[in-house]
């Protein structure tokens, strides 16, 4: 009895280190016609898809489909951007910036890539200002869309985990004076949402070439 006993639970364990542990994941859910009048989203969905249509507009411009790696120059970008077309604001201290990229991201951005006379970063639109002209140590230094008018719709808002949504926009462009938008592309945005708000964690855009 007892050599029968060993034998089953020996066979018992055998199963339980070969049958491999998959986590229960949860099953995605549509959400849209709950959270895509939510201010806080419609808010950052707005200024990260004109952040967005602004590089298929760009000479980095491409219709292969981009994910956005959220690095500390990346975050720079677009929170100057953010302040610059939203605020009114081209001249910051390196306070501000990790304020807004803290609000923006969740997390401060190091302002130490910021390019200077030394560090000639092109891709960030973030500089060094200059001090004759600039009582801030740091400056947008990037363009603006002129008589174009960036605008956007959230399409769908889903649920992917606890506190956890993707939602997708379509990039749209307008010009003063003129009826009517244009649909140029697709901005998917991974946002979570903490005790201070939604904050970005993804972004994936692809340029329709319209």
């Amino acid at each position: 009895m007892k050599k029968r006993l060993s034998t089953i639970l020996a066979v018992m364990f055998m199963a339980v280190i070969l049958i491999p542990f998959t986590p229960v994941q949860a099953a995605s859910t549509d959400v849209t016609g709950k959270m895509a009048g939510n201010r806080e989203i419609k808010n950052i969905s707005k200024m990260m898809t004109a952040y967005t249509t602004a590089m298929n507009l760009s000479e980095q411009s491409t219709t292969r489909p981009v994910k956005m790696k959220l690095n500390d120059n990346a975050k720079l970008s677009i929170a100057v951007f953010v302040r610059y077309n939203y605020k009114g604001d081209y001249s910051y201290t390196a306070k501000e910036l990790r304020s807004e990229t803290k609000k923006l991201f969740g997390k401060s951005a190091s302002v130490n890539n910021i390019r200077n006379k030394k560090n000639k970063n092109h891709a960030m639109l973030v500089c060094s200002s200059n001090s004759k002209y600039y009582k801030d140590p740091y400056m947008y230094c990037g363009g603006d869309f002129g008589d174009v008018i960036p605008d956007y719709k959230i399409t769908k808002v889903t649920r992917t985990g606890k506190n956890i949504y993707t939602v997708t926009t379509q990039n749209r462009l307008g010009c003063y004076g003129e009826k009517g938008r244009t649909n140029i592309g697709t901005t998917t945005l991974k946002l979570k949402k903490t005790a201070a708000g939604y904050v970005v964690k993804g972004v994936r855009y692809q340029y329709n070439g319209k």
